[in-house]
């Protein structure tokens, strides 16, 4: 994951966090093709407006707010390139009151005007931003079972894990076997269909957010499924050639198609990880003076201007928080590392923090 995407997902996650009262969160989020001045009349009509409100408190709120909004966009010049978000609100707690005044430049544009005042901040739109752009669906089949996971980035997330009923295979003989058998396909052609449709209903309506749409499990059912579950055309195009063996069809099984996955899709988060932690093990096993790993030796070279990379798992959120300034000064990149893929437990191993190095 970017150090840009990890800081909006840990600034969205705080402001969450944050309970009002009644009226004392105000969230407006401005898109870039709005002009300073058509903002600024607006939240000055709200001010004004704000007169209006019977509670007392309520009332004060309000108008702290977007007087404290109104100041800050006086100080803005122009619009940024995607917009701005401002998350300003009122906690009380324990007869002591706090200002929350957060104003959120986003990584991608925001998509609509929105100004909404209640007991919560509204980081909708935000946390859409925090989630990778790709998405690869893996699918896996074996007779009468099926497990679907989203693959986003470098995070797996069960979506369907279901058992369809079909009967076992039986040892009689003549004409009772020749039925049996007949059933047992009838019933495997309508597990094909149940699935087929089941990745209709979960695709289709955002199929152009969908990279990939990978099958794994036993490969016999899963070539049956290509060729006769009655797949619409704009699933069946995103499905990728290789199947992938997998003996468990379950939760555990996603994992281990993951990982073939991802070895298969080169664009997806999981390889880059992959690809930059090899090339450090690489360099390690060399004997180089290329890597440091452990949080003293990296911080040590970062401040020297040592660093290309660190490579740091999301555990570390404190850390992570603070290497945010710090690396823009030394022109590092930052790589956050998933605790669900292979490289990332590797990281782990090695105390969760490791580098390489310019020189």
């Amino acid at each position: 994951m970017s150090a840009e995407r990890q800081k909006l997902k840990r600034k969205v996650q705080q402001l969450k966090a944050l309970q009002g009262r009644h009226s004392s969160f105000t969230t407006l989020y401005i898109p870039p093709t709005k002009s300073l001045v058509d903002v600024t009349g607006f939240v000055k009509a709200e001010l004004a407006g704000a007169d209006n409100i019977k509670s007392k408190p309520n009332r004060k709120n309000v108008q702290d707010n977007l007087t404290a909004i109104l100041s800050e966009l006086n100080l803005i010049n122009s619009m940024p390139e995607n917009g701005v978000a401002f998350f300003f609100g009122i906690v009380e707690e324990g007869g002591t009151t706090e200002e929350i005044r957060e104003m959120v430049i986003p990584p991608s544009p925001i998509s609509q005007f929105t100004y909404i005042c209640g007991r919560e901040f509204i980081t909708d739109e935000l946390e859409d931003m925090t989630l990778p752009k790709s998405l690869v669906v893996i699918t896996l089949i074996e007779g009468g079972k099926v497990t679907i996971g989203y693959l986003r980035g470098k995070h797996m997330e069960l979506v369907r894990d279901e058992d369809f009923y079909i009967i076992g295979k039986t040892r009689a003989g003549g004409q009772s076997a020749k039925r049996y058998l007949r059933i047992r396909e009838e019933k495997m052609m309508e597990f094909f269909r149940y699935v087929g449709r089941m990745l209709k209903d979960l695709l289709l309506e955002n199929i152009d957010n969908v990279d990939a749409i990978v099958l794994g499990g036993n490969t016999i059912r899963c070539q049956e499924f290509l060729e006769k579950g009655d797949l619409d055309y704009r699933i069946r195009e995103k499905i990728a050639e290789t199947i992938i063996p997998v003996s468990i069809i379950d939760e555990t099984g996603l994992f281990q198609a993951m990982k073939e996955a991802s070895r298969l899709l080169k664009e997806t988060e999981i390889f880059a990880e992959r690809q930059i932690w090899d090339k450090f093990m690489e360099d390690l096993m060399k004997g180089e003076n290329a890597v440091a790993y452990g949080k003293k030796e990296v911080m040590d070279a970062l401040r020297a201007g040592r660093v290309e990379t660190i490579m740091i798992s999301e555990d570390h959120t404190e850390l992570i928080d603070s290497l945010y300034d710090e690396i823009s000064e030394y022109g590092t990149e930052l790589m956050v590392f998933s605790g669900q893929t292979e490289s990332g437990a590797q990281l782990n191993s090695f105390g969760g923090v490791a580098a390489r190095l310019r020189w």
